[in-house]
């Protein structure tokens, strides 16, 4: 009985911390906006099923429109996921919070290690962007 016992506390010790990470980035495209060019600008984005990426379009009224991809998708805790976003301007991270069970997200960028600019975006209806290779500036 003790060995039963025993078995139940090591599979609860295990589990525990499994069923209480966070769920991953939720998947389906959001549309709003985004600071780009000092600005902010409408931007559609995807996150994937896969959950650990996306692609995004966004027009900027001065560079012209760009798409770019998200990758390394990861849960930080308490409701927050971190990428690394590419496009034709390089490379960064961007971290989300999810709000309103995933009917909302808030999001701040970052380009070279500091603050960019922010990313806020609701659930949109309809088609899901197709995500595909995105050109990526040069990091020399």
């Amino acid at each position: 009985m003790r060995r039963i016992a025993l078995l139940i506390v090591l599979l609860f010790g295990f589990a525990a911390p499994a069923l209480a990470a966070d769920p991953p980035a939720p998947s389906g495209t959001y549309r709003g906006q985004v600071t780009s060019g000092g600005v902010l600008a409408p931007a559609v984005l995807t996150f994937l099923p896969d959950r650990h990426g996306g692609c995004y379009h966004v027009v900027d009224a001065s560079a012209g429109p760009y798409d770019g991809t998200l990758s390394d998708g990861e849960a930080l805790g308490g409701g927050l996921y971190r990428f690394t976003w590419s496009d034709k301007f390089g490379v960064g991270t961007v971290t989300f919070a999810f709000q309103d069970g995933a009917a909302a997200f808030s999001g701040k960028w970052y380009f070279a290690e500091q603050f960019a600019g922010v990313w806020l975006a609701k659930r949109a209806e309809g088609d899901d962007l197709s995500c595909k290779p995105v050109p990526v500036a040069s990091l020399n």
